[in-house]
């Protein structure tokens, strides 16, 4: 009787181990594109999971996985939609919704210091990059398909998240050790260093 028990228990161990060994061919890894962080699952209809491209940036496809990506990290409270930077509504070229900046969707929230957060679903990467270079340092974080502009405490808790800095004045000194990426327009470059 005793060998029995000893028999099953070892029969549902070994099943236990083989079906546990299932899924990922990675060489043991967790089988996310993003290194098992929740990152690389498709979000579906608007969850909270961001799908990543190769090269690691984060990818948002809608307003609310921006939304739940910038939370994770940092304040961002009573988002609404902005169309227009409210900065700049007289100017026809300033930041909206449209081809010319390549915006699909643009909203705004704010910091724990009540400053102003905001959050850009992007459609067309390389108009965006056009008309930010043409604007001028605006302090733009670039996932694959969203920018975030924020202040000094934004800026800081989203350092190690995976968006990179669009830095397109040649003035600009990045440091050794920092990644750098051609941006889609000449005279800009993606980086890591976000100060």
């Amino acid at each position: 009787m005793r060998l029995r028990n000893v028999i099953a228990v070892g029969a549902a161990v070994l099943v236990l181990t083989v079906v546990s060994g299932c899924g990922s061919d990675e060489g043991g890894e967790k089988s996310s594109a993003a290194g098992g962080d929740g990152y690389g699952q498709s979000a579906g209809s608007g969850g909270r999971l961001m799908d990543t491209e190769t090269n690691g940036r984060p990818s948002a496809g809608t307003m609310a996985d921006i939304e739940t990506f910038v939370s994770q990290r940092t304040t961002c409270t009573d988002l609404h939609p902005e169309d227009k930077d409210s900065d700049h509504e007289d100017d026809p070229d300033a930041e909206s919704v449209g081809e010319l900046w390549g915006i699909k969707e643009r909203a705004v929230c704010w910091d724990i210091k009540r400053n102003g957060v905001t959050l850009i679903s992007i459609n067309d990467m390389k108009n965006f990059q056009t008309q930010a270079e043409k604007h001028g340092p605006a302090g733009y974080l670039l996932g694959e398909d969203f920018a975030i502009t924020g202040g000094p405490t934004t800026r800081a808790n989203l350092k190690d998240s995976g968006l990179l800095a669009l830095v397109c004045d040649p003035e600009t000194e990045i440091p050794s050790g920092y990644t750098k990426e051609k941006g889609l327009v000449d005279g800009c470059t993606l980086t890591d260093f976000i100060s």
